[in-house]
């Protein structure tokens, strides 16, 4: 017995040694983890090299990056508290934004760049921002079109309006029967050709110059000043160069590299970065036997008259620090902001922004990154930088998106950038009424909305199923475009989350085509850049395996309560008429359900049948579910509604 127990203590002891030892071992494990500071980044790519580049250089920092396509929701985030620690801003912050990001101006690093951008990004005589690499911007021109059809290549802004419409006249157009686009991804973007269009007789004069400071102070206007630009640009619509109703979201913006590559493009208002895309997607059909070899150049933005043409050059974006993470994250960011400021961090940068003009003064560039045709421009100064107060370059495109869907009338939009430009967005039209309170943030985060179930996308699924009294919804993840924050609702927030015009329709379908819809949706869930046709649902439940081959993943689909769907039993189904059909299926619209298809003549129709049109949008949607559910807060949560069984076999 007695040994018995001395075993028995022996075997204790070592229980003992071992069980600390594993705790000791398993708290240096976890004294180790934290040590590595995790520094947070939003923006529209992932900073894979980045942070490759950061793991080198300092294993301690752990950057994380998020993806996100909407360059407002950075400060929407900032705005509601949960910010990224780096931040990131296609236009400098100014005003109370400030707030939000910290006073840098005692790092050698603002001494790095150029001084003629730095010296626009002080407020107040502080920095709060560093300038990204960023690109040129002129017209994209197809070289070989305009020689073949004997045109010279246009000097003033009438000779390129000319020549875009006789090219037309000649068959060169695309199937839209344009030739001319705008990148206009986002409402930047279309500022850029605004203001481009008005540097060599305004902006780029002593006239604009002023002008611009006393936007700054708020002391200076758009309308008396911008009305010619704002009329000839729609001229290029009224003779249909241009495809007005893309830029106006009516449908989607079309496929600008693979056009110019293909030769339906002949002039593409873009970057240097679009101008490489175009050159290798003429190779690309090329190889393909689609298109002969094109040349390329770039033009600068041309004058009226006799003034010289000049090019735009704009960092991609600029970046500063959270004033509200912790010191230890700011520190973190100090140093990242200083590898960035590096020959190897700038190198990095340009890589994954797909840009090529450093602001570091000291930068070496490699191979020449100047496109041909505006080499003159840059050498002889006729460069302009561009910098207009915060957020005023993405309201002026949103409102010259508005022009070219004809929702409002040019003296409307430049009245309205008055307004803003003096009371700032909190007083823009009703942006800020409140509509309703949410109990929790309902988050687009990394795209969830495109690769499975997400809160949000239950919450806007069951706002349509209400509003058209139907008993299924589906909502297409691309037209879900920002977050819900705990709290009061306003017209700006369902703005932001869901910018597009299409209305919702109710649609009757056998339960075949409702499973082809669903399947069409899954074809694109990806794990890198999932499309934005991923479907979310109300009144429904779907089982589905991404690792399976695109137009096989659907497994099961059911009724809210269970009952498998009938492949020859008829539901109505709640859709948008964008899926049905109404802007076409070219150039990628109608995300490809062309079983759902109702209005478009050119495409076969599907087995459908209209039981409705609402009239309403996702916004309406969203609006009247609040009514119905005033006095208390909204919530959204995951129920089980969509289930991939790729993430079980990774487990």
């Amino acid at each position: 017995m007695g040994v018995k127990i001395e075993r028995l203590k022996k075997y204790t002891a070592v229980i003992v040694i071992l069980v600390l030892t594993a705790g000791v071992l398993s708290g240096c494990g976890l004294l180790e983890s934290k040590k590595k500071t995790v520094v947070t980044v939003l923006f529209n790519t992932k900073f894979d090299l980045l942070e490759q580049l950061i793991e080198k250089v300092y294993p301690d920092i752990d950057l994380q990056a998020e993806q996100s396509f909407n360059p407002g929701e950075q400060l929407r985030r900032l705005e509601n508290g949960v910010g990224p620690d780096l931040v990131i801003t296609t236009q400098p912050l100014t005003g109370e934004s400030l707030d939000y990001v910290l006073d840098i101006s005692d790092m050698s690093v603002t001494v790095a760049y150029d001084g003629a951008v730095m010296k626009n990004l002080k407020q107040d005589g502080k920095i709060y921002q560093l300038p990204l690499p960023g690109q040129y911007t002129g017209y994209i021109v197809n070289e070989t079109l305009f020689e073949l059809e004997e045109i010279s290549v246009p000097n003033t802004n009438e000779e390129l309006r000319e020549a875009l419409i006789t090219l037309k006249e000649r068959g060169i157009a695309g199937e839209d029967g344009s030739n001319f686009a705008v990148f206009s991804d986002y409402n930047a973007n279309i500022a850029m050709f605004y203001t481009g269009y008005t540097v060599p007789d305004f902006l780029g004069t002593m006239e604009g110059v002023n002008w611009l400071a006393a936007l700054w102070t708020q002391n200076a206007s758009f309308s008396g000043v911008w009305e010619e630009s704002f009329t000839a640009i729609g001229k290029l619509a009224e003779a249909g160069v241009i495809d007005a109703a893309a830029i106006g979201r009516q449908r989607n913006s079309i496929k600008y590299s693979a056009r110019m590559g293909r030769g339906t493009l002949a002039v593409l208002c873009g970057d240097s970065a679009l101008f490489s895309e175009c050159v290798a997607e003429n190779l690309n059909a090329v190889e393909a036997g689609e298109a002969p070899v094109y040349s390329y150049r770039m033009l600068p933005f041309l004058s009226n008259g006799e003034n010289s043409p000049w090019v735009l050059f704009s960092p991609a974006a600029y970046i500063g620090i959270n004033s509200s993470s912790g010191k230890e994250k700011q520190e973190a960011c100090r140093r990242v902001l200083e590898l960035l400021s590096t020959q190897e961090g700038q190198e990095a940068l340009i890589q994954e922004l797909n840009t090529g003009i450093s602001c570091l003064q000291n930068y070496e560039a490699g191979e020449d990154t100047v496109p041909k045709g505006i080499e003159s421009c840059i050498e002889n100064g006729y460069v302009y930088h561009v910098l207009f107060p915060e957020r005023t370059l993405e309201y002026l495109g949103s409102n010259a998106r508005k022009v070219m869907g004809n929702k409002i009338t040019i003296s409307e939009a430049l009245a309205s950038l008055d307004y803003y430009v003096r009371e700032g967005a909190d007083s823009v039209d009703d942006a800020m009424e409140v509509v309703g309170v949410m109990e929790e943030d309902l988050l687009l985060h990394d795209f969830n909305v495109r690769r499975g179930e997400s809160e949000i996308g239950n919450f806007l699924a069951d706002s349509v199923a209400d509003a058209s009294g139907a008993p299924i919804a589906v909502i297409n993840g691309g037209g879900i475009r920002s977050s819900f924050y705990k709290g009061e609702v306003l017209g700006e927030d369902l703005e932001a989350v869901c910018p597009f015009d299409n209305l919702i329709v109710v649609l009757e379908m056998d339960g075949q085509t409702m499973w082809d819809m669903i399947e069409n949706g899954l074809t694109v869930c990806t794990d890198e850049l999932p499309g934005g046709r991923f479907l979310s649902v109300s009144g429904l439940t779907y089982v589905f395996d991404s690792s399976r081959p695109a137009g096989e993943r659907l497994m099961e689909l059911t009724l809210r309560d269970g009952t498998p769907v009938d492949r020859k039993t008829v539901y109505q189904v709640a859709i948008n008429d964008y899926m049905a059909g109404k802007r076409g299926y070219v150039e990628g619209n109608g995300d490809n359900y062309t079983m759902l298809n109702w209005y478009d003549d050119e495409t076969e129709k599907g087995s459908v049948s209209m039981v409705k049109e609402t009239g309403l949008t996702y916004r309406d949607a969203m609006v009247l579910y609040f009514d119905n559910h005033q006095g208390s807060p909204v919530r959204a949560q995951i129920e089980g509604r969509i289930t991939d069984l790729a993430d079980y076999k990774m487990k």
